[in-house]
């Protein structure tokens, strides 16, 4: 669960930063979030694809852990 919250707090500081960088140039709004969001946009579907599953694949993974993880902690405590 800290490896997901690592991550998306990294991915988040990065955006912001991104973004604060293009207002600092001028750029309007509706031009930053086309900016952001344009990888997403060129991508193939099969890329989108591949991410997804990247993506559920460690979200399923950090929930097994952690209900695993809980599992041990109440069978441990009286």
């Amino acid at each position: 669960m800290k490896i997901l919250l690592a991550s998306v707090l990294i991915t988040l500081t990065l955006a912001m930063l991104i973004i604060s960088i293009d207002m600092i140039m001028g750029t309007k709004f509706s031009g930053i979030v086309t900016k952001e969001l344009n990888p997403f946009r060129v991508m193939e579907p099969a890329e989108n694809i591949i991410i997804f599953l990247f993506i559920l694949y460690f979200f399923i993974k950090s929930v097994v852990y952690f209900f695993k993880k809980r599992k041990e902690n109440t069978k441990s405590s009286p």
